[in-house]
C-alpha cells in the first residue's frame, strides 16, 4: 500500500505523523512510504532521514495526498480539503465537534475518516490520544506557570506569581478540571513546581484513581458545580482537560464564572474538542492568549506542537501498529480490529461515531451496515 505524510500547516505545527524509524518499519513490510518534502524539519527529521528509511520524497503536497493511506497530526485546513477524495483513507486527529465545516467535505467525498482520538479499546481507553494528552497536559502546566508571570512575551502581563511558595509566601493555586490522561500530567508537573493542586473529576473511580497516585500531595474531589465555583474563588491556575470521546468538551464554565478568579490564568486543553468554558476559543502559537472576564486565556488546540522532538516520537510510538494493520490488511479489512472500527468517523458518505454524530446533530450510521 503507498502511505501518504503531508507536511502539517496549522499555525507553527512543528509535529509529523510518522518517525523515520517508523517509514522504516512500513517499507520493510513492502509498503510506500511517501512523504511531502520538508515535513520533517519541525520534528528534527530531514529528508534524507527518509530516504534512509527507505520512503519516497515527494515534492509537493498533492504527491503526499494521493496516497491511499494519507496519515497526519492535525485535522485538514481549508486549503487541504481538495486534496480529498474517495479512494483514500485518512487517518489523524479529527476532533469533529470543534470543526463541523469540514464534516459535509468527509461526507460529501466519501473519505473514510479514522480519527485517532476516537479508537478506543474494550476496556474503555484511547490509546491514540492517550500520548498527546499527556504532553499537552504537561505543557499546560508548564505554559501556565510562565503566563503568571508579570512578564511573559505575550504582551499580556499575569499577575506574577511563582507556582511554588517560598518563605512566607503561599504557593499558587491550580484547579484542574478532569482527571484523565491531560489532567493527570498537567497535575503531576504542576505539583512538582510545587503548587497548591487540586483535581475534580465526574468519575469516583478516577478520584480514587487520582487519591492512589498523589496522595497528600494533591486534592482530588468528585466535580459539582458547587465544588468548582469554592475553588474558583482563590484560584491562579485554572486547567480545562475535560472530555467525552467524539463529543464537543461539556461546557462548565461562563464570564460569571471565570470573572471569579479575576486576573488568573485559564489553560483549555479541551479547546480541540470546542473547550470547556463559553469564553473559550481557539488561538494560535502566534497569538496564543487573550484576555475575557479579567481571565487570560490561553486555548491552543495544537499544545504539543511546541516540543515536536518528544511528540512525534510519541504519537509515532501510539499509532504506527495501526498504520501498520490497515496498511497489511487494506483499509476494508482492518476494520475487524474493534478498537480501530471504533475510532471510524466517516465512511463512504456516512458519519459512523455516535458521539460526532450527537455533537453535531446528524444521522449516524452502524459501519456494519455501512460496510454490508
Amino acid at each position: 500500500m503507498i502511505i501518504g505524510i503531508p507536511k502539517e500547516i496549522k499555525n507553527r505545527e512543528r509535529r509529523i505523523s510518522l518517525t523515520p524509524e517508523g517509514a522504516a518499519s512500513l517499507t520493510a513490510a513492502g509498503h510506500e512510504v511517501h512523504v511531502e518534502q520538508g515535513a520533517g524539519l519541525g520534528s528534527g527529521f530531514s529528508d534524507a532521514d527518509y530516504r534512509t528509511a527507505g520512503a519516497r520524497i515527494v515534492a509537493d503536497a498533492a504527491k503526499a495526498w494521493e496516497a491511499e493511506l494519507v496519515v497526519k497530526v492535525k485535522e485538514p485546513l481549508a486549503v487541504e480539503y481538495p486534496f480529498l477524495s474517495s479512494n483514500q483513507c485518512l487517518f489523524t486527529y479529527l476532533h469533529l465537534a470543534a470543526v463541523p465545516e469540514l464534516v459535509p467535505v468527509l461526507l460529501q467525498q466519501k473519505v473514510r475518516a479514522i480519527a485517532y482520538e476516537t479508537v478506543q479499546l474494550d476496556n474503555g481507553s484511547l490509546p491514540l490520544l492517550a500520548p498527546m494528552s499527556r504532553v499537552a497536559g504537561r505543557v499546560a502546566a508548564q505554559m501556565g506557570a510562565y503566563l503568571l508571570q508579570a512578564e511573559n512575551g505575550t504582551g499580556f502581563s499575569g499577575k506574577g506569581k511563582l507556582m511554588g511558595g517560598v518563605d512566607g509566601v503561599p504557593p499558587a493555586r491550580v484547579l484542574i478540571i478532569g482527571g484523565g490522561n491531560a489532567g493527570r500530567s498537567a497535575a503531576d508537573v504542576a505539583i512538582g513546581m510545587g503548587a497548591d493542586v487540586c483535581v475534580l473529576d465526574a468519575s469516583p473511580a478516577c478520584v480514587a484513581a487520582l487519591q492512589a497516585s498523589f496522595g497528600g500531595r494533591c486534592r482530588a474531589g468528585t466535580f459539582s458545580m458547587g465544588a468548582m465555583l469554592a475553588e474558583l474563588d482563590d484560584c491562579d491556575l485554572l486547567i480545562g482537560a475535560a472530555l467525552i470521546a467524539g463529543e464537543h468538551a461539556p461546557q462548565l464554565l461562563g464570564k460569571d464564572q471565570l470573572a471569579r478568579m479575576q486576573g488568573g490564568v485559564f489553560v483549555d486543553i479541551a479547546i480541540d474538542q470546542g473547550g470547556i468554558a463559553t469564553t473559550s476559543r481557539p488561538t494560535s502559537y502566534a497569538e496564543p492568549v487573550y484576555v475575557e472576564a479579567g481571565v487570560l486565556h490561553c486555548c491552543l488546540p495544537n499544545m504539543p506542537a511546541c516540543v515536536p522532538l518528544s511528540a512525534t516520537r510519541a504519537l509515532t510510538h501510539a499509532t504506527l501498529p495501526y498504520v501498520q494493520m490497515l496498511a497489511d490488511r487494506g483499509i476494508a479489512s482492518a476494520m475487524t480490529d474493534a478498537a480501530l472500527a471504533r475510532g471510524v468517523n466517516t465512511w463512504d458518505g456516512h458519519i459512523t461515531h455516535a458521539g460526532v454524530a450527537h455533537a453535531l446533530n446528524l444521522p449516524c450510521e452502524k459501519l456494519s451496515e455501512v460496510l454490508g
